[in-house]
């Protein structure tokens, strides 16, 4: 038995396989997607699918995890793969059905194709004995109908099965650096492939349109943004070091008036830099102000988002009629003894749930950092308001990263109770290591 392996040198992505050898596992890739415990299973089938066709086209070294998510999948490009198993899970499955098609199949099979373990680079494994017992069958089979036919011998069709020394030779005839030819590809196994392409099309086809319909039907992040008629107006809180000032504020130096009262911590620079980004690629115009620094009066003018909560009052005044509000305990600049507390709490639990982070703790001991993200049409100031407030900084961080990436998306359109609805209120964690926020956490989720 011949083990054909992905490559020639040991590592994937060079291997050269003859038309031979690529036509006859094609036909064995889609004896096995007939198969009822392959058929039943799309996932699976696309999955099994773009490993065997990227590796005869010599794309092994590309078949990692991120790249399958992306290519089957339809996953975006930053995806995180420690939060989502789905090429994982995936590929045992592909596994286990292969393992149990062959081992349920009555016929034998020149070729068999495998998953190894810890690997998605597929491996193909030819058997010349099975090939000659079938084409030594098919010859008798020939004879038999020659002797009883009065057609010339030369007018019988020939098998299409490749002979054994043709697929035992495989990878040893082709020329390296040599890649593969679409005009050696047998018809039916470039149909194999364009019927497996119009899959991958269709599939991400009915994606793209249920995301349309999900967006149209669960709340709308950036909508009233795009239809705003001014600028959006990003609140980010501010850090003042309490220093004494005898002058009035209109007499205070530049230190005092900003170097010491209108501090921006690198966290909240990075949050803001996030927004900018987003802002900018969908053409929204905004500009930055402190919290310190901005009037109600202001806020009923345009479109607001809210950075951070320990510092800045407006959030903490428009989470307080949300079902999951912010207290802070001992707040900067209340002149307490001890450091502030900062927790969520669940307005129709009040007791029973919250999620606290106390802010005494020195850094570099942190497990875990909480934030709320919510989109509402705030009654307060009469315009809508995005809130992306951690009680630390690391929170307010993994907020700005769950509203960049899909994840938020998904989460709304997965619960009933959010579609057809406008505003929604989501408590995040993220686990911190070494002073670095994870990949951020949806804990609950309300829309009305």
């Amino acid at each position: 038995m011949l083990r054909a392996m992905s490559t020639t040198d040991g590592s994937p992505g060079t291997a050269q396989f003859n038309p031979e050898i690529q036509t006859a596992i094609k036909a064995e890739l889609e004896s096995i997607l007939r198969a009822p415990i392959f058929a039943q299973s799309g996932r699976c089938k696309r999955f099994l699918s773009h490993v065997v066709l990227e590796t005869l086209l010599g794309n092994a070294g590309e078949l990692k995890e991120r790249t399958i998510g992306i290519s089957v999948f339809n996953r975006a490009n930053d995806y995180e793969t420690g939060d989502d198993s789905i090429v994982r899970v995936t590929a045992n499955e592909v596994r286990k059905r292969l393992g149990q098609f062959y081992g349920e199949s009555q016929d034998g099979h020149s070729i068999q194709i495998e998953l190894p373990r810890g690997s998605y680079v597929p491996e193909f494994r030819i058997q010349p004995s099975r090939i000659r017992k079938k084409m030594n069958g098919q010859a008798s089979s020939e004879n038999l109908s020659s002797s009883t036919s009065q057609e010339p011998l030369s007018e019988v069709p020939t098998d299409p099965t490749p002979d054994a020394a043709s697929l035992s030779n495989a990878l040893v005839d082709t020329e390296p650096g040599i890649g593969t030819k679409p005009d050696f590809i047998a018809k039916h196994s470039r149909a194999a492939l364009w019927a497996a392409v119009s899959i991958l099309i269709l599939g991400a086809a009915i994606l793209t349109l249920w995301r349309i319909n999900s967006a149209r039907s669960i709340p709308d992040i950036w909508g009233s943004f795009l239809k705003a008629n001014s600028s959006v107006l990003v609140c980010i809180d501010t850090h003042d070091l309490h220093v004494p000032s005898a002058a009035a504020p209109d007499n205070q130096t530049f230190v005092n008036a900003v170097l010491y009262k209108q501090i921006i911590s690198l966290d909240d620079a990075a949050v803001l830099s996030t927004m900018a980004s987003i802002l900018g690629k969908k053409g929204v115009p905004f500009r930055v102000a402190g919290a310190e620094q901005t009037s109600l009066t202001e806020f009923r003018r345009q479109p607001v988002i809210l950075i951070g909560a320990i510092d800045n009052k407006w959030t903490i005044r428009l989470t307080q009629d949300l079902r999951y509000r912010i207290e802070v305990a001992n707040p900067p600049g209340s002149g307490a003894a001890k450091q502030p507390v900062a927790r969520i709490v669940d307005s129709q639990n009040p007791t029973n749930t919250s999620w606290i982070t106390d802010l005494s703790i020195p850094f570099s001991s942190w497990k875990n950092d909480y934030a709320i993200v919510a989109r509402m049409d705030d009654a307060t100031t009469g315009v809508p308001v995005l809130i992306e407030a951690g009680l630390g900084n690391t929170g307010s961080i993994a907020a700005s990263e769950l509203i960049a990436s899909d994840k938020l998306f998904d989460a709304l359109a997965a619960l009933p109770e959010c579609r057809n609805k406008r505003n929604f209120e989501a408590v995040i964690e993220t686990q911190i290591l070494e002073t670095k926020p994870g990949p951020p956490h949806v804990l609950r989720l309300t829309c009305w």
